[in-house]
This record gives C-alpha cells, structure tokens and sequence, in this order.
C-alpha cells in the first residue's frame, strides 16, 4: 500500500460531522469570550430570546448585542447604543409590528444592564438564580466604600487569596 492510500484510508476514518460539531462549538466559545462571557452557555443563560435563533444581550455597558446562534460567523454581532435604537432596527429589518412589538418593547424596558466580574472582568447575570441560592450578595470594601461583585464563590476565593498573597 502507497502513502497515498494511507492517507486516503486515514482520511476516510474521520468523522467529519464530529469534526465540525467540535468546530462550532469553539466558534460559539469565541462569540462568548469576545462578548466578555466566562461561556457560551453563560452568554445564552444572560440573553434575551427573540425567537428563531436571534438574541440580545443588554451588556454591562449598557449597549445591546444582538446575534444569530447558528449565523454568528456570516453575521457579526451587531451592537446598539440603546433599547430604541434595537427596537428601530427590528422594525426595519423584521416588519414588526402590533402585539410583537409591544412584546419587544415591554422585554427591552424591563432588561438590566449586566454585571463585570471584579476579579475575572466577565459579564454576568446578577439576578440569576443559581447566584441568589448561594446568597451571592454585593461585597463592600469597607476601606473604599465601594461595590466589590463577583460572578462566582470561584472568583470570590480567588481574588481573596490573590490580595493575601499580595500581602
């Protein structure tokens, strides 16, 4: 048997469709980590359903992301500085109106920007109910009287040993 063949039978033994599902699954790890989200299924736990396949996302910063979960690598996520800009934008490109529009209205202007992570800068949901079960709370620098958050018990322990190592 010729090198060829070898590499022609080789090639023959992958499965391609395990192949490309792994493929999309970094493609939508990226998509979370250039949103600033730990994982894509924190990305899609923090974001609003709008139905086939499209979501938004009222980011820290207070603008809205909105992407395509199967479209993200042909369409790039498409940012807005506020809730009527995105809701211009759906009445232009998806002709909503009456009650579907109510719908999207009532869901933006009762959104909440998210959170970023003091120690590891994610974005994360503060309402979420893991987080409330554990008593995930604000923590209070008491030196600075500033708003100390963390996403998880994880990142708390860490940034508490991180300043005793510090010193």
């Amino acid at each position: 048997m010729s090198t060829g063949d070898e590499w022609e039978d080789a090639l023959d033994q992958i499965d391609w469709s395990s192949v490309l599902n792994d493929v999309d699954h970094e493609l939508l790890e990226n998509l979370a980590m250039e949103l600033r989200f730990c994982t894509y299924e924190a990305l899609k736990q923090s974001s609003m359903i709008l139905g086939e396949g499209y979501y938004l996302t009222h980011l820290s910063d207070g603008t809205l992301a909105f992407w395509h979960e199967e479209r993200y690598v042909q369409e790039d996520v498409t940012f807005f500085e506020t809730g009527q800009h995105f809701i211009h934008h759906a009445i232009e490109h998806f002709h909503l109106e009456g009650e579907n529009l109510e719908v999207l209205v009532q869901m933006i202007s009762e959104s909440r920007p998210l959170k970023v992570c003091s120690h590891c800068q994610f974005q994360f949901n503060s309402d979420e109910p893991a987080r409330q079960e554990l008593g995930m709370e604000s923590i209070i620098d008491e030196e600075g009287g500033k708003v100390i958050e963390y996403c998880s018990p994880q990142c708390a322990i860490d940034a508490m040993v991180s300043e005793m190592k510090q010193g």
